[in-house]
């Protein structure tokens, strides 16, 4: 009982002193992420009517290469089928990621693209959405450049 009685005096005066010093502490904040986005409006290039929109999701991170990826979403309800790829043009060459496509979905997204190099890049979305399986497909393109 006395051992019990003594630890926790001990550990209480540990405490107390502990307490007592000063302590500093900066502000930390999340780093600004540079994160943007560019969206444009899928048309079929006849009616004003739009069934979703594009999304370029692109970076330029300090002492690395810009990296970007492509999502369509509908504006509403399930497309029948929606597509997005992402394309970058960087040290001279033209990469692609591969279609990515769902079939009775609200949205769906690329994979993500890097540069081959750190300046003179372009990035583009690819958005295409076919509302109905008799209807015709709308698209967009979205870009950015580093």
């Amino acid at each position: 009982m006395k051992f019990k009685k003594l630890l926790a005096s001990s550990l209480l005066c540990t405490l107390c002193m502990f307490s007592s010093l000063p302590v500093f502490a900066a502000e930390v904040s999340e780093p600004d992420t540079n994160i943007q986005q560019t969206e444009a409006s899928l048309t079929d290039g006849r009616t004003r009517v739009s069934w979703g929109k594009g999304i370029l999701t692109h970076q330029n991170p300090i002492g690395r290469k810009p990296w970007a990826y492509a999502t369509t979403k509908t504006y509403a309800g399930k497309a029948h089928s929606i597509q997005a790829r992402t394309k970058v043009k960087s040290g001279g060459h033209t990469d692609y990621t591969s279609w990515s496509t769902k079939s009775n979905a609200t949205s769906v997204t690329s994979a993500t693209i890097i540069s081959r190099t750190e300046s003179k890049v372009k990035f583009n979305g690819e958005h295409r959405l076919q509302d109905t399986a008799s209807s015709g497909w709308q698209a967009a393109t979205t870009s950015a450049s580093y």
